[in-house]
């Protein structure tokens, strides 16, 4: 569900509250229909800030959405991009970043490492391989004589697709 989905965000800092009237419209136009939502869709992002804040928690409560922790809310972020992965709305390479970038460093999982950077939530496997194709990416030379260093790089998506899916089944069952 987009709104909840945008209320994740909210919690992330990825999106703000003057977002909220938009995602309201959205989940109008997805079937949902609260007084609150309506509410909230009519109002602008130049709105006062309190007024939308206390729509939001009415649309929350009507809707039936229970919003999570930060930790929890940065894992569901993560998935919900692994889901688009897995549907192949977004590359396996990039949609990986893009877990990394906009979930993993919305919530502060290093400081959770024990032997290895993001293993407290198994992401350890994943980071490396992007750290390999970060590496090829600002390589200064071919690091094989038969093989570009963007052929190298395509190489890393099955491994790379095949640690996402671990991954997934893992975290899946974690939050629940």
């Amino acid at each position: 569900m987009y709104f909840r989905q945008h209320a994740l965000k909210i919690i992330l800092g990825i999106e703000d509250f003057r977002s909220i009237p938009h995602a309201a419209l959205q989940a109008l136009k997805d079937g949902f229909d609260t007084p609150s939502l309506y509410i909230l869709a009519g109002l602008s992002k130049y709105d006062d800030t309190f007024d939308i804040r206390h729509y939001y928690d009415i649309a929350l409560h009507e809707l039936g959405i229970e919003l999570p922790d930060k930790r929890t809310a940065a894992i569901e972020i993560a998935l919900s991009i692994a889901d688009e992965i897995f549907d192949n709305k977004r590359d396996i390479i990039e949609g990986s970043w893009d877990i990394k970038r906009i979930a993993i460093d919305a919530y502060p999982f290093y400081e959770e490492s024990k032997h290895y950077c993001y293993d407290s939530i198994h992401f350890e496997k994943i980071y490396g391989i992007l750290d390999q194709i970060n590496e090829l990416r600002h390589a200064h030379q071919q690091w094989q004589p038969a093989k570009t260093n963007a052929e190298l790089e395509q190489e890393y998506s099955v491994p790379l697709m095949n640690e996402l899916r671990k991954w997934y089944t893992l975290m899946k069952v974690t939050i629940k």
